[in-house]
């Protein structure tokens, strides 16, 4: 057989000694085996239905005591730990009545700090009222004695 690169006379299915280059041979190639089919497709089997997470079973009813609670709300406006307590127990079982809790206990400790800034002012107002007054030192000792000891 002669290499198809260079000419000169080489077996077959090895490579030429004159040029390096590699003659195949007249014999048939044997072809690559096909590719594996796919395994049998299995019928449709239904799966069960699953609820998604935080949602009522189906068919079930609405929890009908998700409504605001007045007095809830007032204790937590009132005594805000008590309503960020309350809110965080309460917003999964009963996420409407929660949030208001948790708006109502936000609206007290805004109003308490305001409360708060308003009645220090007006201490230190007070204080400079008295002290401008041109009253003696022993004054405020004089009214206490005078007050209380009577």
């Amino acid at each position: 057989m002669f290499c198809p690169n260079c000419g000169s006379q080489t077996e077959a299915g090895t490579i030429c000694a004159n040029c390096g280059a590699f003659v195949q041979g007249s014999e048939p190639q044997q072809a690559a085996p096909p590719p594996a089919p796919y395994p049998p497709q299995q019928p449709y089997q239904q799966q069960p239905y699953q609820q998604p997470y935080g949602q009522p079973a189906y068919g079930a009813q609405p929890n009908v005591d998700d409504q605001p609670s007045t007095i809830l709300n007032l204790l937590g406006c009132c005594i805000p730990m008590a309503g960020l307590i309350m809110y965080l127990i309460m917003k999964d079982q009963t996420p409407n009545k929660a949030k208001a809790i948790g708006k109502w206990t936000i609206i007290g400790l805004i109003s308490g700090f305001v409360l708060g800034i308003v009645y220090a002012i007006l201490m230190v107002a007070g204080v400079f009222a008295f002290s401008s007054l041109g009253l003696p030192n022993d004054f405020f000792s004089e009214f206490a004695a005078a007050f209380f000891l009577r």
